[in-house]
């Protein structure tokens, strides 16, 4: 069989996905002719990649009039009195994962059946709102149809619409109405008109049930599936794992690279367990900055075993021979250096420095400020408990070295803030303006607790010396969230060493897919009751009065 793909892509930083590579090559063989349509600015290198797959023809275009239009200018450039010429023309985007599994029989089935003019994976019903429609990320079409006067005036007549809404109304819910009303017969790997739709509120099975979908054997799972309900994606990310061959690892790194700094479904990917192999082969330079502003709580660091060069800087209230002699009583006078310039945030004198800082390949960074709202002794337990995950140089060098993507290590929230206020949230104010400067979605409240952290060389290069002043932009609550989403821009990674006890992130996890089980309806009282007994059952604790 002679087929056309006609495949459209899109990234917003111009690259090729792991994922969408994979999809190609897996798609290649079953197509006598594929031309990719990039509503993105690909780089030399990706075309050439697309090439060593077999796709010579690359056609790339403004992100104008989203995949209809694209769609459109591909049958354009393939001519569309030579459409006719292949046995079948299909279109694709590249907002599903897949193929989960081999589809040669699949197409192939369907080009056999007499009773099918033009198929796709799934469908949508009609409703108030939407005609019944094949849901548009893959849709193929027979040659008698692609040669009719109906199909040809539809995609001539595609217009370059600037809000997707009006490609919605006008060609996604209206390309299968057109053609059905001219007498073709459409069917999808899931029928969906049949299917129980219960309290769905839009009867999208993709989006909303995506595991039935998996179960109708479709071979493609959306991206929305994993994006739009996180509080289920690593369940269904396991369960894909189990069902097909598929490299979930794609998913990860897609979902990783491009979606949210924080996604529950990759959250799991960023801890550092105690199980955690600490073996570096290398030796780094390693430096230490302590922003002081309490000599009190300056003792923490006296116990530490670290080998690394300290620098202090001190916060205008202090005395500067009162801290240096409290140093030369505990430390070794050639392993620190007391910066003279007073800064009253540590986060500023960690940017003062950051140029000094740089020549060493590591940098940790802690301050003796107060914080919490819990009093001083769980303040103190929180400090050591912080302090204790980051000590471990040998582990944090591995992490750097085990993960050459990453730049930023930070720790867990310790246990004494289980059940404390002392998880900050963003207002709207400090969002808006942390979403204006990141490029990545402001998604949940994983932040660099308290802002005990280490950095790398090229995190202290690319992020804070190539743009100093938006440290001093931000207000110090919002800093522990600006770092790793700046980070995320350039493609720096980070990682986060667990407490031994439950870490912060794994409670966050397991209350999100314990809640997204609770059965419905429930009162609000009944609700916070029913998901707090779960949390508790599911940690292993016993229910208590306290809170």
């Amino acid at each position: 069989m002679k087929r056309l793909l006609l495949y459209v892509h899109y990234n917003k930083y111009d690259e090729l996905s792991g994922h969408v590579l994979y999809q190609l090559e897996q798609l290649r063989p079953l197509f006598s002719k594929l031309i990719v349509i990039s509503n993105s600015r690909l780089t030399e290198s990706a075309t050439l990649t697309l090439k060593e797959l077999g796709i010579a023809e690359v056609i790339q275009r403004e992100n104008l009039g989203f995949d209809f239009a694209a769609w459109r200018d591909g049958m354009t450039h393939v001519g569309f009195e030579r459409l006719a010429d292949f046995d079948s023309v299909t279109l694709m985007n590249d907002t599903c994962f897949g193929p989960l599994w081999d589809m040669s029989d699949l197409v192939e089935d369907f080009e056999q059946r007499q009773s099918v003019d033009f198929w796709g994976m799934t469908n949508f019903r009609k409703t108030k709102y939407f005609e019944e429609h094949l849901q548009s990320y893959f849709i193929s079409f027979k040659k008698h149809v692609v040669a009719s006067e109906v199909f040809q005036k539809f995609w001539t007549s595609i217009k370059t619409f600037t809000d997707v809404q009006d490609v919605i109304d006008n060609y996604e819910t209206r390309v299968t109405s057109v053609l059905t009303e001219a007498g073709y017969r459409y069917d999808a790997v899931f029928n969906t008109i049949e299917a129980e739709a219960g309290d769905l509120i839009h009867p999208d099975f993709s989006y909303y049930r995506p595991i039935s979908t998996l179960e109708h054997k479709v071979p493609f799972i959306k991206l929305k599936a994993f994006t739009d309900n996180e509080k289920k994606g690593k369940l269904l990310l396991d369960y894909l794992a189990n069902l097909s061959t598929y490299p979930v690892a794609l998913i990860k790194s897609h979902l990783n690279r491009y979606h949210s700094p924080d996604s529950l479904v990759i959250l799991d990917e960023k801890i550092i367990g105690p199980s955690f192999k600490t073996l570096s082969k290398h030796k780094y330079r390693m430096a230490i900055h302590v922003h002081i502003s309490d000599l009190e709580r300056l003792k923490v660091f006296f116990d530490s075993k670290l080998s690394a060069f300290y620098y202090f800087t001190l916060s205008s209230r202090l005395d500067k021979n009162e801290v240096e002699n409290t140093l030369l009583n505990n430390f070794d006078k050639d392993r620190f250096h007391i910066i003279s310039q007073r800064f009253d945030n540590h986060y500023h004198a960690l940017v003062s420095l950051a140029s000094k800082l740089s020549d060493y390949d590591f940098v940790g960074h802690f301050h003796t400020e107060a914080f919490g709202n819990e009093g001083k002794l769980v303040d103190e337990a929180t400090r050591h408990a912080l302090v204790d995950m980051l000590s471990d140089e040998e582990k944090v060098v591995s992490i750097f070295d085990h993960f050459p993507e990453v730049g930023l290590v930070f720790a867990d929230l310790s246990k004494e803030l289980y059940w404390t206020d002392a998880i900050d949230t963003l207002n709207q104010e400090q969002t808006v303006k942390l979403t204006n400067e990141c490029q990545k979605v402001i998604n949940h409240s994983l932040h660099v607790f308290q802002g005990f952290m280490w950095l790398s060389k090229d995190f202290l290069e690319n992020i804070i010396l190539k743009d100093e002043h938006i440290f001093y932009d931000f207000d110090e609550n919002t800093l522990p969230y600006l770092f790793y989403r700046k980070a995320w821009d350039v493609g720096i990674d980070y990682r986060i060493i667990a407490s031994e006890k439950i870490s912060f992130a794994e409670r966050y996890k397991v209350h999100f897919i314990e809640r997204s089980q609770v059965a419905e309806p429930l009162t609000l009282k009944s609700k916070f009751s029913a998901y707090r007994k779960a949390l508790l059952k599911k940690l292993g604790l016993k229910k208590s009065s306290a809170v």
